[in-house]
């Protein structure tokens, strides 16, 4: 019967079984120490905000099953923010798996059309500000599927009454596996694969699968059996599958299956025999009451194509004969070379083969091909690194060979460097934002950060508040010192991983609170006249915002001087009340004086 689920939380929903997954599988990349190009990191960073999903390494969940991911968020973030999981396959495409929520953990579920047996991605992504979480791999495990057959593999057996007939059943899938027989017996959480099992039935009868499970659900079931029981058959002896033949290795035991039915005398045995060089036949199994036989073909005997047949003691019966081809073990030889390449790039191996194929080899870097079928042959690889290339195994129809040969690929990688383009403004004020746009060559680590520095009065460069991870980045310009109303500083933008800095360029930047507005003069008006009233102002960026001492009030003017026409009933002293502009609040002098002369 199927195994009973198991859920990692709500376990009244969905199928989900854990599993360890070998971490130890899956590449890592190590901060360089050196210090050389890459340096030390920069280790005096502004915190920003983040998402860290929590360990997934050990799951293994079945396709429709529903998962809770826990995640910590650190750092400030918006009061609309909301987190979410998403998914992605093995191409890359992420899809998002959960609603949207204001807190961990995270229900989510993996969709029922994902195939199992494939290793994908999780991460946990905020929405504002938009941050994603590293990828954590978990594997999705595929559903069950099962074929019955008999023991060698065809579909049909004869037996005498009494007698057993040998089957099997070979599964594909996460294991454990339960099946049931149409003949109502059943087998439940097997970890054996193929699973081999006995029946005795009293006549003919044929045995199908009704149905076969593991922990994701029912899978699919193939193949049918007939048992035929004969009470006194004439005995008969013949290879099965005889128009295949086999291909062989020289000392290494090898399978043979035949059908033996009918009525044979006690004390019969079979054996095999094979051709020699000189076509006479030659026993090379020992005798068996029962098939199939193990056979083997002697050490030394040449490489080429021989026969293959089966004969009984009692009676005496001689089966079909077969075609074998006997194959030398494999010698790989890779060829012996150095090639440069570009970042990038990719560079073409020759291995060459003797012996029996196909063919398949393990290069020390993991790159493995299999059913080579040609010799030379040319394998493709996309170093990272500078590599030096062995076989880390290579063999063919014989199984592992020998083999030599290396071959070393250099890749030339451009240094790290940036370059810092003009910033958006160079005429700024103190905590004023801009844009750095910048470009970079040569590599630089995942876990790297890209931040502005602002030198101080002793020449030492110090963070500032630096927003984004691409070209251009956002940052808040807070000069450590201010010498004058206007002061030149000079920034940079350096990486953590590797520790790599640009070029200084220089900024411009204006203090706060160092706008001054002025108002002089005087004016004579008659009763009911109108005068203007002149203002300048100093020290300051625009736009200019100021209130007058009438309450009058202008917002955001990049007029200098700027003119105003005021209207007093009497006598008035005009001054500045307040005055602002984008570095801060400024200051005021002076006073403007309107007589009014009302006549009588």
């Amino acid at each position: 019967m199927p195994q009973t689920d198991t859920t990692l939380v709500n376990p009244q929903e969905g199928r989900n079984v854990v599993t360890p997954l070998n971490t130890n599988d899956l590449p890592t990349i190590e901060p360089d120490t050196n210090s050389g190009q890459y340096g030390v990191p920069v280790i005096d960073t502004s915190q920003v905000s983040s998402v860290v999903i929590g360990n997934l390494s050990y799951w293994s969940v079945c396709p429709g099953s529903r998962v809770s991911v826990p995640f910590t968020a650190l750092g400030p973030f918006n009061p609309d923010n909301t987190f979410a999981v998403q998914l992605a396959d093995a191409s890359g495409n992420f899809i998002t798996i959960s609603q949207n929520v204001k807190s961990g953990p995270i229900q989510a579920i993996i969709p029922a059309d994902k195939k199992g047996g494939h290793l994908y991605k999780i991460r946990v992504l905020s929405t504002s500000p938009v941050i994603t979480s590293a990828e954590m791999p978990i594997r999705l495990l595929p559903l069950a599927s099962a074929r019955l057959e008999t023991a060698d593999g065809s579909t049909s057996s004869r037996i005498m009454p009494g007698q057993e007939a040998q089957l099997r059943v070979s599964f594909t899938g996460a294991a454990p596996w339960s099946f049931q027989l149409s003949d109502s017996s059943t087998v439940s959480q097997t970890l054996t694969n193929p699973y081999y099992f006995s029946v005795k039935p009293e006549k003919i009868q044929t045995y199908t699968l009704l149905g076969v499970a593991n922990a994701c659900g029912s899978g699919q079931t193939e193949g049918s059996v007939i048992v035929n029981v004969d009470a006194n058959p004439e005995p008969r002896l013949a290879l099965k599958d005889a128009e295949k033949g086999y291909r062989v290795c020289t000392n290494t035991p090898f399978q043979v299956a035949f059908n033996a039915t009918g009525s044979y005398k006690a004390g019969n045995s079979f054996v095999v025999q094979l051709t020699d060089r000189n076509g006479e036949f030659q026993t090379i199994s020992v005798a068996d009451s029962l098939g199939p036989i193990m056979a083997k073909v002697p050490a030394g005997t040449p490489t080429g194509e021989y026969l293959l047949r089966v004969i009984s003691s009692s009676p005496t019966l001689v089966s079909d004969s077969t075609k074998v081809v006997v194959a030398a073990p494999t010698i790989a030889f890779l060829q012996n070379d150095t090639i440069r390449l570009k970042e990038g790039g990719a560079a073409e191996l020759t291995v060459r083969f003797q012996g029996g194929g196909p063919w398949f080899v393990l290069l020390s870097d993991g790159t493995y091909e299999n059913n080579i079928t040609t010799s030379p042959y040319t394998l493709k690889v996309t170093p990272y690194n500078t590599t030096s290339y062995r076989f880390t195994s290579a063999g063919g129809l014989c199984g592992v060979g020998t083999f030599t040969g290396q071959a070393y690929v250099s890749v030339d990688v451009p240094p790290s460097t940036i370059a810092m383009e003009k910033p958006s403004q160079t005429l700024i004020c103190s905590g004023g934002e801009i844009s750095v746009p910048f470009t970079t060559t040569g590599r630089f680590y995942a876990a790297n950060k890209f931040i502005v520095q602002i030198a101080d009065s002793t020449g030492r460069y110090v963070d500032l508040p630096t927003t984004g991870k691409e070209s251009p980045l956002k940052v808040k310009v807070t000069p450590p010192y201010q010498g004058d109303t206007i002061s030149v500083q000079r920034i940079r933008l350096v990486a953590t991983a590797p520790a790599v800095a640009s070029e200084p360029l220089e900024l411009k930047v204006v203090a706060p609170d160092a706008a001054v507005g002025e108002v002089f003069g005087k004016s004579i008006i008659p009763g009911g006249g109108s005068t203007r009233i002149r203002l300048r102002f100093k020290n300051g960026l625009p736009p200019w915002s100021f209130t007058l001492s009438d309450g009058s009030t202008v917002q955001g003017t990049f007029l200098n001087p700027y003119f105003i026409t005021v209207s007093p009933t009497t006598t008035t002293e005009f001054t500045i009340s307040s005055l602002k502009n984008a570095c801060g609040t400024g200051t005021s002098r002076g006073l403007a004086v309107v007589t009014v002369e009302n006549k009588p």
